[in-house]
């Protein structure tokens, strides 16, 4: 438990030294935007469409879009940008971005700033990045086209092992954590109207909830059961819709690893590869407030099936709850027109999930990859 907690206090910790100055602008970009275009890849595109998702629902909200949305309307940023403008006024391209160089949002990146470079009115545009590389390719644009925000992420120990976690390792698990508090602390400021000085206090609220529900629950049975489970033969699979969906796969992926090597598979529901369950194996269901049809329609078409339902959901009596075999609620902020906290809170409580899986493998005995288990040790010292 004491690694969890730690692994937390890191988290929070990298936020601690983030510069005012930089806090400041971007926030105040973001503030004043008309329209914003959320833009990242995997963990990072997750925890960034959780926080504005919270900033578009709220009383102060915010219109976002997102380029692979429906209404978007142009193949790119630059075709899609004067349409915008007519509409919503001042535009934030949003970018979340541990590396500073992912490929997708650094294409966005470069053809807005083509755009910009070309208008007469370029003060109407923005690019700003959140990222851990002050010297990246998306950190220099955003230096000339728009804002910055570094997260540090200090507390972590560099690895120079050769592996797919070389660039989506232990360094974006804990940015996409950190940078989904801050994005979040933005839309709670924008909502309560709030200058940026207000948000180091708005996360550290945030922080002593956080720490408070990790270390509850990860001494629940709840935890138990679920490792108990995962380290049989068997699939898991996480379900969410919204926002929800985006916890469901941040939380998936690292798990994802493990269960591979060891000849399983971790799947998100509702994607157009995930395959039928089979009896036996787990779902993990994530959802505020534990009523969303599709979601208890998936939990009660598992359990015909003979598969095992666990849930965290915002509510203590809701019918996704009624239908799991094991549960979890998080007491959240969960009140109309106001930013809700759950979705962030989910991501945090399910985050020591392979941590204690590793842990357990370790306890029986069971090899795995240097890439994983030097991974889960970078986590926790």
């Amino acid at each position: 438990m004491k690694k969890v907690t730690e692994y937390v206090e890191i988290i929070f910790n990298d936020l601690k030294d983030i510069d005012v100055e930089q806090l400041e602008k971007i926030y105040h970009s973001v503030k004043k935007s008309g329209i914003i275009i959320p833009s990242g890849e995997g963990r990072a595109k997750g925890a960034l469409s959780i926080g504005v998702s919270e900033m578009a629902k709220s009383r102060n909200g915010k219109i976002v879009i997102d380029r692979s949305d429906i209404g978007f309307p142009g193949r790119t940023i630059s075709e899609a940008a004067p349409i915008l403008k007519k509409r919503y006024g001042h535009i934030s391209l949003l970018i979340n971005s541990s590396s500073g160089q992912s490929l997708v949002p650094l294409l966005d990146a470069q053809n807005f700033a083509d755009y910009i470079t070309s208008t007469e009115n370029k003060t109407e545009y923005s690019i700003d990045i959140i990222t851990s590389k002050a010297d990246s390719p998306l950190a220099r644009l955003s230096s000339k086209y728009g804002n910055m925000l570094v997260i540090k992420t200090k507390g972590l120990k560099k690895t120079n092992f050769n592996s797919a976690f070389k660039t989506t390792g232990i360094i974006e698990d804990t940015f996409s954590l950190s940078s989904g508090v801050l994005i979040n602390a933005f839309a709670i400021a924008i909502n309560r109207e709030k200058s940026a000085s207000e948000i180091p206090k708005i996360i550290q609220e945030l922080k002593k909830d956080v720490k408070t529900i990790v270390t509850n629950e990860i001494k629940s049975n709840f935890f138990q059961q679920i490792i108990n489970i995962l380290i049989q033969k068997r699939s898991c699979f996480f379900a969410g819709l919204g926002s929800s969906q985006e916890v469901a796969r941040i939380s998936a992926v690292r798990l994802g690893h493990i269960k591979l090597a060891l000849g399983d598979n971790v799947y998100v529901a509702g994607e157009t590869t995930t395959p039928s369950p089979r009896s036996g194996d787990l779902l993990i269901a994530i959802s505020g407030s534990g009523e969303t049809e599709i979601i208890s329609g998936w939990c009660r078409n598992f359990k015909k099936m003979g598969g095992i339902v666990a849930s965290i959901t915002g509510k203590k009596n809701n019918t996704v709850k009624s239908l799991s075999n094991y549960s979890i609620v998080i007491d959240s902020q969960m009140s109309n027109m106001e930013p809700n906290d759950f979705y962030i809170k989910a991501a945090f409580v399910l985050s020591p999930l392979p941590i204690f899986f590793v842990d357990k493998l370790e306890e029986m005995g069971i090899t795995l990859p240097e890439y994983i288990t030097k991974w889960r040790k970078s986590i926790i010292k």
